[in-house]
């Protein structure tokens, strides 16, 4: 029994984790321009997967995923990224056209500055940036999204511990804007029956109704133990509000209470980098991205639960290794 993919939530953690390890936050500015572009190879398995007794039918989850991640600093403070991914489960998918098949995620375009201003006395730093999500993945595709822009406000402070230890919070708040309020499926389920006059518009369209704009909070620590040693640590929480369901919502036999509007999803990640060279870095990380209910009403545990995943990730440093193949 699955409820749902756990790779499906790879953009949500994108979108919400924790700065970059400290050791690339520091304060020296950019040996080139695209100094922070990684490329990166995640391999990574549902920490459920290790008890074939834990769930009505026994289904592992073991994926990779092959990320680019540019980025551009015109200055010390003011930079443009981009992330792209490609999955790929290898073990059965229930969720793909063919077994094995390479899935294109969403593209996510950033524009941020760091250190906008510093509250005196406190010494925190105020940042910000505005993250654009384009539907490049068939799962968005599917929902009909046409755009996602998500503005997020970032309050952040060092301290002296060890070889630096950063601390901070962010707000994202990102609407979403689709064709539909509702998902729809790209061919009718029923052969030989296409959407028109005859009836079989209703095998086009999912239900679901799509999120129209989600809020997200989230606290992140960064301790860098050694030079070549760190910690990184996030949590959060993030709220969807669903599109309303209009008149056909009051025709319906049972009534809730209360308007089921919204859907709530917490994340927890944390993760030992160490970089045993300059061009290599290499990543243990758990997290966990998950709805807070689960089916039976029940609250899941937001550090552990059937969503949990442990991945090593291998992240190639590009600055490093254009350098290296330079010559310089």
């Amino acid at each position: 029994m699955r409820f749902l993919p756990r790779w499906s939530l790879i953009p949500l953690a994108l979108l919400f984790c924790a700065s970059p390890p400290l050791r690339a936050q520091q304060d020296k500015g950019p040996r080139v321009p695209w100094a922070g572009s990684t490329l990166v190879w995640s391999n990574a398995f549902s920490l459920i997967s290790l008890d074939p007794s834990a769930e009505l039918t026994y289904n592992p989850t073991y994926y990779m995923v092959f990320g680019l991640r540019p980025r551009w600093s015109f200055t010390d403070r003011i930079y443009v990224s981009a992330s792209l991914d490609i999955t790929r489960e290898l073990t059965q998918a229930d969720d793909t056209t063919y077994a094995r098949e390479a899935v294109l995620g969403d593209l996510s375009l950033t524009a941020g500055m760091s250190r906008i201003w510093t509250i005196p006395v406190v010494d925190v730093d105020v940042s910000g940036d505005i993250a654009f999500t384009f539907p490049t993945s068939k799962a968005s595709q599917a929902r009909t999204l046409l755009l996602g822009v998500g503005p997020r406000l970032k309050l952040s402070r060092k301290f002296p511990v060890l070889e630096g230890l950063q601390a901070g919070f962010g707000l994202r708040a990102a609407p979403y804007f689709h064709r539909y309020t509702t998902g729809e499926l790209e061919s009718p389920l029923i052969r030989n029956c296409s959407a028109g006059d005859a009836g079989c518009g209703a095998f086009l369209n999912s239900g679901v109704r799509n999120t129209a704009f989600r809020l997200t909070g989230a606290l992140d620590a960064s301790l860098q133990i050694l030079e070549w040693l760190g910690v990184q640590l996030s949590l959060g929480e993030a709220i969807d509000w669903l599109y309303a369901l209009g008149e056909a919502g009051e025709q319906v036999s049972f009534v809730p209470q209360e308007p089921q509007d919204r859907r709530y999803l917490s994340f927890f990640s944390l993760s030992v980098s160490l970089q045993p060279v300059s061009l290599l870095e290499v990543s243990l990380s758990l997290a966990t991205y998950a709805p807070q209910l689960a089916p039976d009403s029940s609250y899941y545990n937001p550090l552990f639960n059937r969503y949990s995943v442990l991945s090593v990730d291998l992240v190639f440093q590009l600055d490093q290794i254009t350098a290296l193949v330079g010559g310089k």
